[in-house]
């Protein structure tokens, strides 16, 4: 099985030990003969914190999409909780998974209330916004998506792939407390690179009190393996009949030519 990890971003150099420990991660999670292409985004201004930036990033994510489409991938994961997770669904044949959706369906599995923790106060109006798209806010706590504080730097990132317990455990663990006592049975982490550092490192409950930690990309690498496995051994495909119905091929073309992408 071949599966795409649609990357949001461009791949900065200087964050090449975040690409490394994402290799390193995908055979920890992934079923055995199961193989992950990272892929990163053409284009990227590499800040998805506000509506404006993440709607510019997004039309890259669904051209990589696009682009991978004729190259035999079994199914495509974006990578990142700022997707266009519909909008590639439509204009693919092969399962598309978002991390964010997958991760908050999982979530459901293991408690009746959940609770999102991100990485800045700008990614929150997103994952509110995709609580409610996709049916689950009765499922979620009061307030339900909180952030790091203080928010995620690169620096705090590139340091807890060696380190989380200097300061994203503690940091994470004072938001799920607060989360904790507000009705919160399942914390998910809301960010497709410290899930796997988190998960990297053995990190998977909040401890003292029987919370689970949802990772996030573990969440959405399994979910698209079912979803592929379901196609290859029964015929299982997403619904064409209303939202995923992909548009005439000749109407993507032209419209993908008017904006430059063709």
């Amino acid at each position: 099985m071949r599966i795409l990890w649609n990357e949001a971003t461009s791949g900065a150099p200087e964050m090449e030990p975040l690409w490394e420990m994402l290799q390193g991660y995908f055979p920890r999670v992934a079923c055995p003969g199961t193989e992950v292409e990272l892929r990163h985004a053409a284009v990227s201004g590499n800040y998805i914190r506000s509506l404006y930036t993440e709607l510019l990033n997004n039309r890259a994510v669904v051209e990589t999409c696009i682009q991978a489409r004729d190259e035999g991938f079994d199914a495509m994961v974006l990578g990142c909780w700022a997707d266009p997770l519909w909008e590639a669904r439509e204009v693919m044949d092969v399962p598309v998974v978002g991390i964010g959706e997958a991760a908050m369906l999982l979530a459901t599995t293991l408690g009746v209330r959940f609770a999102v923790i991100t990485v800045a106060p700008g990614v929150i109006p997103t994952i509110e916004l995709d609580l409610r798209t996709y049916g689950l806010q009765e499922r979620a706590i009061v307030r339900p998506v909180r952030a790091l504080d203080p928010p995620s730097d690169a620096g705090m990132l590139l340091e807890s792939i060696e380190d989380p317990h200097r300061r994203l455990i503690p940091n994470l663990e004072r938001v799920a407390r607060e989360c904790i006592k507000d009705g919160a049975e399942v914390i998910v982490v809301g960010c497709g690179y410290y899930g796997p550092i988190l998960t990297l490192h053995d990190y998977n409950e909040i401890p003292g009190t029987g919370v689970p930690v949802v990772d996030c990309s573990a969440a959405g690498l399994k979910m698209a393996e079912i979803l592929a496995d379901l196609y290859h051994s029964i015929g299982l495909h997403k619904s064409t009949a209303l939202y995923f119905r992909q548009p005439p091929a000749e109407v993507v073309e032209r419209v993908r030519h008017a904006h430059g992408l063709a």
